[in-house]
């Protein structure tokens, strides 16, 4: 039997779609556009993965069990943060904490995790978009409400607030997080710390954009061949030179 290309690789990349879709209904909320779940967990820390299974099973037969919904977003969220599919299990995470607290407005759990699923997804720093910073704020915020004594959702709001630049905030809830638990001492200075080179990488790639977006007309280019020889480009009759690229020249 000869191997017909075409159509024995048709058959094969609709047998891998059709397990891949196979595997994705055995874990609610999966969608097939994401790939096989397998793949994603791949290299993943095996304890959490059979715990993120366990916790799957336990949707399958309940998809209304709350405390599954937050167990498996909390392993889901460990799994991101080593899983080449980080996205895909970040949303996965913070849709059953969604429906958690859909379920049960009143879980601190739910809330005190989608505090911490929204704040590690990081914003659009570009566009100053803090929507991910603003619902890590009010979940951490409910989940304060909830349980006062809660040291860690303290330190999670605390961190936001130091990222939107209140400072004020930010070093209140720090200091009430200590209090309530000193040892969280080296996990704050460090995250501040990760939080202060956030800023300056952010500052430092938004001026460059900047800088990428104006420009300078080299006047002694008169030709498209001529503007090249600058590394320029030939626009509306003008040579265009970026001063992100020829820093100095304008």
């Amino acid at each position: 039997m000869t191997f017909d290309f075409p159509t024995q690789l048709m058959r094969i990349a609709a047998m891998v779609f059709l397990a891949g879709n196979a595997a994705a209904q055995q874990i609610p909320g999966w969608e097939d556009r994401w790939g096989t779940p397998q793949r994603a967990l791949q290299g993943c820390d095996p304890q959490v993965v059979r715990e993120f299974w366990r916790q799957n099973a336990a949707l399958l037969k309940n998809p209304s069990d709350e405390d599954a919904l937050v167990n498996r977003a909390v392993a889901a969220q460990r799994l991101a943060r080593t899983s080449r599919y980080e996205m895909f299990l970040t949303w996965l995470a913070a849709k059953d904490l969604e429906k958690a607290i859909h379920l049960d407005p009143k879980d601190f759990a739910a809330w005190h995790n989608y505090g911490d699923v929204n704040y590690a997804s990081g914003d659009d720093w570009m566009h100053h978009n803090h929507a991910n910073a603003l619902r890590a704020l009010d979940a951490f915020n409910h989940a304060i409400a909830l349980n006062p004594k809660s040291p860690r959702s303290y330190l999670g709001r605390g961190w936001v607030y130091y990222t939107l630049n209140d400072r004020v905030h930010a070093n209140a809830d720090f200091q009430k997080a200590l209090q309530l638990d000193p040892s969280l001492r080296a996990n704050m200075l460090k995250e501040i710390g990760n939080i202060d080179e956030r800023h300056r990488q952010e500052d430092a790639a938004r001026g460059t954009v900047q800088r990428m977006a104006s420009y300078f007309v080299e006047k002694n280019a008169h030709t498209q061949e001529q503007c090249a020889k600058y590394i320029c480009y030939w626009t509306q009759g003008e040579c265009r030179c970026s001063n992100a690229l020829n820093p100095g020249q304008e």
